[in-house]
Protein backbone atom coordinates (compact mmCIF):
# COMPACT_ATOMS: atom_id res chain seq x y z
CA UNK A 1 0.00 0.00 0.00
CA UNK A 2 2.74 2.59 0.83
CA UNK A 3 4.61 2.01 -2.60
CA UNK A 4 1.26 2.24 -4.58
CA UNK A 5 0.93 5.55 -2.16
CA UNK A 6 4.18 6.26 -4.08
CA UNK A 7 3.54 5.72 -7.17
CA UNK A 8 0.08 7.89 -7.31
CA UNK A 9 1.31 11.06 -5.57
CA UNK A 10 4.49 11.00 -7.65
CA UNK A 11 3.26 12.90 -10.94
CA UNK A 12 0.86 15.09 -8.28
CA UNK A 13 2.03 18.39 -7.26
CA UNK A 14 2.68 17.22 -3.20
CA UNK A 15 1.36 21.05 -1.86
CA UNK A 16 -2.50 19.33 -3.62
CA UNK A 17 -1.76 15.87 -1.89
CA UNK A 18 -0.23 17.00 1.19
CA UNK A 19 -2.36 17.89 3.49
CA UNK A 20 -4.64 14.82 3.02
CA UNK A 21 -2.20 12.80 3.01
CA UNK A 22 -1.07 13.99 7.03
CA UNK A 23 -4.85 13.68 7.12
CA UNK A 24 -5.75 10.06 6.40
CA UNK A 25 -2.31 9.18 8.81
CA UNK A 26 -3.02 11.31 11.12
CA UNK A 27 -6.65 9.47 11.91
CA UNK A 28 -5.55 5.98 10.90
CA UNK A 29 -2.44 6.23 14.08
CA UNK A 30 -5.27 7.70 15.99
CA UNK A 31 -7.76 4.69 15.23
CA UNK A 32 -5.27 1.93 15.38
CA UNK A 33 -3.50 3.26 18.49
CA UNK A 34 -7.34 3.23 20.08
CA UNK A 35 -8.53 -0.16 18.48
CA UNK A 36 -5.62 -1.83 20.23
CA UNK A 37 -5.70 -0.44 23.40
CA UNK A 38 -9.88 -0.90 23.82
CA UNK A 39 -10.96 -3.38 21.17
CA UNK A 40 -10.49 -6.82 20.34
CA UNK A 41 -8.63 -6.92 17.31
CA UNK A 42 -8.50 -10.57 16.15
CA UNK A 43 -10.88 -11.19 13.44
CA UNK A 44 -13.74 -13.64 13.79
CA UNK A 45 -14.02 -16.20 11.06
CA UNK A 46 -17.70 -17.26 10.61
CA UNK A 47 -18.28 -20.31 8.99
CA UNK A 48 -20.55 -18.89 6.66
CA UNK A 49 -20.53 -16.43 3.70
CA UNK A 50 -23.00 -14.26 4.30
CA UNK A 51 -21.33 -13.26 7.94
CA UNK A 52 -18.04 -13.97 7.30
CA UNK A 53 -18.80 -11.68 4.02
CA UNK A 54 -20.45 -8.66 6.02
CA UNK A 55 -17.79 -8.84 8.61
CA UNK A 56 -14.90 -7.94 6.14
CA UNK A 57 -17.07 -5.37 4.17
CA UNK A 58 -18.68 -3.13 7.14
CA UNK A 59 -15.75 -3.17 8.96
CA UNK A 60 -12.51 -3.12 6.75
CA UNK A 61 -13.86 -1.43 3.60
CA UNK A 62 -17.35 0.31 4.53
CA UNK A 63 -17.03 1.60 7.75
CA UNK A 64 -13.52 3.23 7.40
CA UNK A 65 -14.21 4.83 4.23
CA UNK A 66 -17.50 6.39 4.55
CA UNK A 67 -16.69 7.81 7.95
CA UNK A 68 -13.44 8.98 6.67
CA UNK A 69 -14.32 10.43 3.07
CA UNK A 70 -17.44 11.44 4.27
CA UNK A 71 -16.49 13.81 7.32
CA UNK A 72 -14.29 15.00 5.39
CA UNK A 73 -16.65 15.39 2.47
CA UNK A 74 -19.17 17.47 4.69
CA UNK A 75 -16.40 19.38 7.22
CA UNK A 76 -14.33 20.64 3.86
CA UNK A 77 -15.60 24.00 2.50
CA UNK A 78 -13.31 23.10 -0.92
CA UNK A 79 -14.93 22.03 -4.21
CA UNK A 80 -16.17 18.96 -5.32
CA UNK A 81 -13.24 18.89 -8.15
CA UNK A 82 -10.89 19.02 -5.10
CA UNK A 83 -13.14 16.92 -2.73
CA UNK A 84 -13.15 14.38 -5.61
CA UNK A 85 -9.32 14.46 -6.40
CA UNK A 86 -8.54 13.87 -2.44
CA UNK A 87 -10.67 10.72 -1.76
CA UNK A 88 -7.25 8.69 -3.17
CA UNK A 89 -4.68 10.42 -1.59
CA UNK A 90 -6.85 10.17 1.89
CA UNK A 91 -8.21 7.24 1.94
CA UNK A 92 -4.85 5.26 0.57
CA UNK A 93 -2.91 7.36 2.99
CA UNK A 94 -5.18 5.63 5.95
CA UNK A 95 -5.14 2.36 4.10
CA UNK A 96 -1.20 2.80 4.38
CA UNK A 97 -1.33 2.27 8.35
CA UNK A 98 -5.05 0.54 8.82
CA UNK A 99 -4.32 -2.32 6.83
CA UNK A 100 -0.35 -3.73 7.59
CA UNK A 101 -2.19 -3.34 11.24
CA UNK A 102 -5.29 -5.39 10.39
CA UNK A 103 -2.97 -8.10 9.57
CA UNK A 104 -0.02 -7.65 11.96
CA UNK A 105 -3.04 -7.78 14.63
CA UNK A 106 -5.19 -10.40 13.37
CA UNK A 107 -2.69 -12.46 12.82
CA UNK A 108 -1.15 -15.26 15.49
CA UNK A 109 1.37 -17.27 13.43
CA UNK A 110 2.51 -17.16 9.58
CA UNK A 111 1.09 -14.68 7.22
CA UNK A 112 -0.20 -15.88 4.21
CA UNK A 113 0.94 -14.58 0.70
CA UNK A 114 -2.60 -13.29 0.42
CA UNK A 115 -2.29 -10.63 3.35
CA UNK A 116 1.01 -9.07 2.21
CA UNK A 117 0.85 -9.28 -1.14
CA UNK A 118 -2.43 -9.39 -2.71
CA UNK A 119 -5.13 -8.11 -0.05
CA UNK A 120 -2.93 -4.68 -0.22
CA UNK A 121 -2.84 -4.44 -4.53
CA UNK A 122 -6.55 -5.49 -4.18
CA UNK A 123 -7.17 -2.74 -1.43
CA UNK A 124 -5.10 -0.35 -3.52
CA UNK A 125 -6.76 -1.13 -7.06
CA UNK A 126 -10.14 -0.59 -4.96
CA UNK A 127 -9.23 2.70 -3.82
CA UNK A 128 -8.13 4.07 -7.25
CA UNK A 129 -11.21 2.90 -8.78
CA UNK A 130 -12.98 4.36 -6.65
CA UNK A 131 -11.49 7.80 -6.67
CA UNK A 132 -12.05 7.87 -9.88
CA UNK A 133 -15.61 7.03 -10.18
CA UNK A 134 -16.20 9.43 -7.56
CA UNK A 135 -15.11 12.34 -10.10
CA UNK A 136 -17.38 10.49 -12.82
CA UNK A 137 -20.04 10.73 -10.02
CA UNK A 138 -19.74 14.17 -9.05
CA UNK A 139 -19.57 15.36 -12.83
CA UNK A 140 -23.16 13.72 -13.16
CA UNK A 141 -24.49 15.65 -10.47
CA UNK A 142 -23.72 18.98 -11.77
CA UNK A 143 -24.85 17.95 -15.54
CA UNK A 144 -27.76 16.90 -14.04
CA UNK A 145 -27.56 12.86 -15.51
CA UNK A 146 -29.44 10.87 -13.47
CA UNK A 147 -28.73 7.91 -15.74
CA UNK A 148 -25.13 8.45 -15.39
CA UNK A 149 -25.30 9.01 -11.56
CA UNK A 150 -27.04 6.10 -10.75
CA UNK A 151 -24.28 3.63 -13.83
CA UNK A 152 -21.17 5.69 -11.34
CA UNK A 153 -22.82 5.00 -8.00
CA UNK A 154 -23.74 0.98 -8.69
CA UNK A 155 -20.00 0.65 -10.16
CA UNK A 156 -18.72 2.25 -6.89
CA UNK A 157 -20.69 -0.76 -4.90
CA UNK A 158 -19.14 -2.97 -7.10
CA UNK A 159 -15.92 -2.12 -7.35
CA UNK A 160 -15.85 -1.97 -2.83
CA UNK A 161 -17.64 -5.03 -2.46
CA UNK A 162 -15.36 -7.04 -4.96
CA UNK A 163 -12.18 -7.42 -2.33
CA UNK A 164 -14.29 -8.54 -0.03
CA UNK A 165 -15.98 -11.13 -1.76
CA UNK A 166 -12.42 -12.15 -2.63
CA UNK A 167 -11.48 -12.38 0.64
CA UNK A 168 -14.22 -14.47 1.71
CA UNK A 169 -13.32 -16.88 -0.88
CA UNK A 170 -9.93 -17.32 0.41
CA UNK A 171 -11.18 -17.74 3.67
CA UNK A 172 -13.42 -20.55 3.50
CA UNK A 173 -12.53 -22.17 0.60
CA UNK A 174 -9.06 -21.90 0.83
CA UNK A 175 -8.48 -22.04 -3.42
CA UNK A 176 -5.93 -20.38 -3.88
CA UNK A 177 -6.40 -20.24 -7.84
CA UNK A 178 -9.54 -19.28 -7.72
CA UNK A 179 -8.24 -16.44 -5.44
CA UNK A 180 -5.30 -15.39 -8.10
CA UNK A 181 -7.70 -15.56 -11.10
CA UNK A 182 -10.39 -13.45 -9.43
CA UNK A 183 -7.73 -11.09 -7.80
CA UNK A 184 -5.65 -10.56 -11.17
CA UNK A 185 -9.25 -10.18 -13.28
CA UNK A 186 -10.11 -7.05 -10.50
CA UNK A 187 -7.06 -5.50 -11.17
CA UNK A 188 -6.87 -5.75 -14.81
CA UNK A 189 -10.29 -4.34 -14.96
CA UNK A 190 -9.22 -1.07 -12.86
CA UNK A 191 -6.22 -0.08 -14.58
CA UNK A 192 -7.71 -1.22 -17.99
CA UNK A 193 -10.46 1.70 -16.80
CA UNK A 194 -8.01 4.18 -15.77
CA UNK A 195 -5.97 3.79 -18.26
CA UNK A 196 -9.08 4.28 -20.53
CA UNK A 197 -10.10 7.16 -18.89
CA UNK A 198 -7.39 8.73 -19.19
CA UNK A 199 -6.54 8.71 -23.00
CA UNK A 200 -10.43 10.01 -23.11
CA UNK A 201 -9.47 12.68 -20.75
CA UNK A 202 -6.18 13.75 -22.89
CA UNK A 203 -8.50 13.58 -26.01
CA UNK A 204 -11.28 16.15 -24.83
CA UNK A 205 -8.52 18.55 -24.03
Amino acid sequence: MPLCLTAYCYNKEIRNVLPCLLLGFFISLIFCGFKSFFMYSHPVIFYSVAKTFSSIFVFQILLPVAILYGAFFFVSHDSLLFKSAAFVPLVMSFYAIFLPYMVISGTESIYSGFQILIKPVLYAAMIMQAGALLSSLFYALQIHSKRLFILNAFLVIVYLVSPAIIETIYLLSCNNFIVLILSAAYVFLVFFYLIIKRVVTRNKL
